[in-house]
């Protein structure tokens, strides 16, 4: 410090106190530093980057001055305007990724689980990465950007959507409080680019839903209640479709009430927004207004007997895969719709994983 204060004659006072927190900062905390991201502290020959580095090499921390409180003590960090150089950064393992694509491309040997990105704001965020993406495209890369189970402790429904109780268990549904329409939720891209949408739903049948019986008898668009089912798009003015699950009335019915896909089915084919872009499904052969059926899970490709046999053909049910046209930067919109009120007919979901992908 007496060699500093000699080189610093003629200073301010305020540059030599800045000089004096910033020796004393990095003194205090360099001794006390922890791991970064969980980085893998008891390998061998590991070493523990500074705390310094820890924050420095962070875009968000350029140029800025970080209080830090560890042991009962209070200490400063000034990150330089451009930080710490960014060879030195990705020798101590520090890095400021922008998805799951690019630190899979950094190390792919990395494994499914959470890891901080950098979006473009400069903001760091712990995200939750598929890096094997066996339910998607067979690579990894994805990013999960909606997940809730009802059937693990504490879940509730997202925003949007509303907790019903069918056989004595919690579901997520619409409104009871309307009949033809639809309950709505988004999921952020948080500003990221994506072309890819991968993801599946667990949902079951209650009473007599109607497949696409709005489409073939009114002139419903995307942005109605098209279809008794789960609607998953993006944007607006209108919605851009990616993928609709659907439940038909019965498995061997033959009327409009079916699913499409149905041997026998008499409805026209599909309007272009939708094409094969779906999954359909029933639950029983012989339905009941006000009953519940929840031997049968819809959409999972299995128990698909007699006439409904070529609605369960894909091996991914229930994961879908959707690539898009262009890339975007939009939220993804989850609907739950019916054109009927309960107890007429409902699909309540208990599990819902969606993923985006550069």
């Amino acid at each position: 410090v007496k060699e500093m204060l000699i080189k610093m004659k003629g200073y301010s006072l305020v540059a030599l106190l800045l000089l004096l927190l910033f020796s004393k900062a990095v003194l205090v905390t360099a001794a006390t530093s922890s791991c970064y991201n969980k980085a893998p502290c008891g390998t061998i020959g590991y070493q523990r980057p500074s705390v310094f580095h820890q924050h420095c090499c962070l875009i968000a921390n350029h140029g800025k001055a970080i209080k830090l409180r560890q042991n009962n003590h209070l200490s400063l960090i000034f990150c330089p305007i451009g930080g710490s150089p960014q060879s030195v950064c990705e020798s101590k393992g520090i890095f400021n990724d922008r998805s799951c694509s690019e630190i899979l491309e950094r190390s792919p040997n990395a494994t499914s689980g959470y890891y901080d990105i950098t979006l473009t704001n400069e903001t760091i965020v712990s995200v939750y990465c598929d890096m094997e993406g066996s339910n998607c495209d067979g690579a990894g890369g994805w990013m999960r950007v909606g997940y809730f189970n009802m059937r693990e402790p504490g879940s509730t429904c997202p925003p949007g959507l509303y907790t019903q109780t069918y056989n004595n268990q919690e579901f997520c549904d619409k409104s009871y409080s309307f009949s033809n329409g639809c309950s709505s939720m988004f999921y952020s891209s948080i500003g990221l680019n994506y072309t890819r949408v991968c993801g599946q739903v667990k949902g079951y049948q209650f009473g007599h839903p109607d497949s696409f019986i709005n489409l073939q008898q009114f002139s419903i668009t995307i942005d109605g209640a098209y279809s008794d089912g789960i609607s998953i798009t993006h944007g607006s003015n209108p919605r851009t479709h990616i993928w609709t699950y659907s439940a038909g009335k019965e498995e061997n019915d033959t009327s409009l009430l079916a699913c499409p896909c149905n041997t026998g089915y008499p409805g026209d084919p599909l309007p272009s927004f939708i094409g094969n872009d779906y999954y359909c499904e029933s639950a029983t052969d012989s339905v009941a207004v006000d009953t519940f059926y929840p031997n049968d899970t819809l959409w999972d490709g299995q128990q698909c007997n007699g006439l409904e046999s070529p609605c369960c053909a894909s091996s991914k049910m229930p994961w879908f895969l959707k690539v898009l046209n262009q890339s975007t930067l939009d939220d993804i919109e989850m609907r739950i719709c019916s054109t009927e009120s309960y107890p007429d007919e409902a699909t309540p979901i208990e599990l819902v994983e969606i993923y985006i992908k550069t």
